[in-house]
């Protein structure tokens, strides 16, 4: 940055001195036509367009030294420093004043113009670097573009940056600081106690200015998240973008305290959730547990003190009624499991290529012994590919749609199983003849431990979990269970997206 500044620098005294060149051989091409009064309109001329290019000392002493060049070239008697008439020496004291006014006016006026542009450029900078920060979902992953930005506007000196990782230790604890680059124990020291202040140290802050470095705090509006440490300033003229340096460092505080803030947002939503999941689950636990195994106890009671005085129809009628039930804790515990297991693992599921085929030959198979009255009829779609997913939970998905089609329909009415195609997926329906969900349960049907009977008496009971269950399923496989409801009856149906297969099915793309 120093040899770029001096470049400039070197360009802009080559620029006025040729500029004053230039006036001086307009000067002597016009000697001969005009008087001095005229050729010195031309020397001011001159010095107001050196003063856009030459500092305000180099102005001045290139007018005072062109005004004394000027007399002794142009002014008669010529070749002296004499003046022969009164006239002149008003011309000539008159020059030398516009031309310090007129320099020094440009000069102000330039400075002002460098200023503006100045002031405009870390604007700028300040709208970018906010606008990136607003952006950013991990601000701290920014932290070397502020190092580099701080670096940038001190010459290339040397910055570290302390980020503070969790909450303010009651003492200083480097477990706590994420640094980047190293420093010593004393500027360890002074970076604590910058963050722990909140204001910044060193030259031209008012504080510590006896120190070799500066340090600004990344400061928000309640906290401060970190520090900046820019070494090898002993000085404030050193380092005049201090106000513009502070406001990068603020700017990337008030980011790390909004990522805070949603963090502790985030948590408190989420342990408020498991406590309201929890005690849900507790009380659906307590509630439709307590149904089934109060049945198995009467039945095996019964069984066990007046097995000798059943007959034969009535034993196995408890037996039944006993393995029913078993059946009934057992759905609704791996639905529970299936569900907790899911939302542990984020919806991230280990699939396989699957016959849509076998899926629902496996669950029919199983769904007989709850269809007594042959209710269910399946239409299967010729030559439909392979399907990638997870067998166990499609499976339990469809058996799930099935059930709740056995609890929600009139008895003796059909229930459809149906998979067919539908352009780029695969969609496995259940349809019955019940009389549909109201209006108002729509949005919470597939929430957990609501159920779409529960404003009507005597509904058909349940904890509410296996639509929950299948819509998670779907989305763990990347497609969505949807809800239909007509004047003919209610229709689920699971849109799951069809993949490229592989050359070799047994294999996982």
């Amino acid at each position: 940055m120093n040899a770029f500044v001096s470049s400039q620098q070197v360009l802009r005294y080559i620029i006025g001195l040729a500029i004053w060149l230039l006036g001086w051989c307009l000067l002597l091409f016009f000697d001969t036509h005009f008087d001095p009064v005229n050729l010195s309109l031309i020397l001011v001329l001159t010095s107001a367009l050196a003063a856009l290019w030459l500092p305000l000392s180099v102005t001045l002493l290139a007018s005072v030294a062109a005004l004394f060049a000027f007399n002794w070239t142009f002014v008669p008697p010529r070749g002296t420093f004499a003046i022969d008439l009164h006239q002149h020496t008003v011309l000539l004291v008159a020059m030398m004043l516009v031309n310090i006014i007129i320099a020094g006016l440009m000069v102000f006026l330039r400075e002002q113009s460098r200023r503006a542009r100045a002031y405009a450029q870390a604007a700028e900078e300040l709208r970018v670097w906010g606008d990136k920060l607003r952006d950013a979902s991990e601000p701290e992953l920014l932290l070397n573009d502020l190092q580099l930005a701080l670096k940038h506007l001190s010459s290339n000196q040397p910055v570290v940056l302390a980020a503070l990782e969790g909450q303010l230790p009651s003492t200083n604890n480097p477990a706590f600081l994420r640094c980047i680059g190293s420093v010593n124990p004393e500027q360890e020291e002074a970076l604590w106690h910058c963050l722990r202040s909140g204001q910044a140290l060193g030259p031209g802050t008012g504080r510590y200015q006896e120190l070799d470095a500066i340090y600004l705090p990344l400061r928000g509006r309640g906290i401060t998240s970190g520090a900046a440490m820019i070494a090898g300033i002993t000085s404030a003229e050193e380092f005049p973008e201090l106000i513009q340096a502070q406001a990068l460092c603020d700017q990337m505080g008030a980011a790390l305290e909004r990522q805070y803030i949603q963090q502790q947002e985030r948590q408190a939503r989420d342990q408020a959730q498991a406590q309201t999941l929890r005690s849900t689950l507790l009380a659906a636990i307590s509630h439709d547990y307590r149904t089934p195994l109060a049945t198995i106890m009467g039945a095996a009671s019964s069984l066990d003190q007046q097995g000798e005085r059943l007959s034969d129809g009535q034993r196995q009628q408890l037996a039944r009624s006993i393995v029913d039930e078993a059946d009934r804790l057992r759905r609704l515990t791996s639905n529970i499991l299936q569900l907790a297991r899911l939302d542990a693992i984020a919806g991230k599921i280990q699939g396989d290529w699957e016959s849509a085929e076998e899926i629902v030959g496996s669950v029919m198979r199983r769904m007989r012994s709850h269809d007594p009255q042959q209710r269910l009829c399946v239409t299967l779609e010729p030559d439909l590919p392979l399907l990638w997913g997870d067998s166990l939970l499609l499976s339990q998905l469809l058996e799930n749609l099935i059930d709740n089609a056995f609890k929600y329909s009139p008895p003796e009415s059909p229930i459809t199983v149906s998979v067919h195609l539908d352009k780029s997926y695969l969609v496995l329906a259940v349809r019955d003849q019940g009389t549909g969900i109201a209006a108002a349960d729509y949005e919470q049907i597939f929430d957990v431990f609501q159920r779409g009977d529960q404003h009507k008496p005597g509904g058909a009971g349940g904890a509410g979990i296996g639509l929950a269950l299948c819509r998670a399923i779907a989305r763990a496989h990347g497609g969505e269970l949807e809800f239909h409801t007509t004047s003919a009856g209610v229709s689920f149906e699971c849109h799951l997206p069809l993949r490229t297969q592989p050359d070799n099915p047994e294999t996982e793309l």
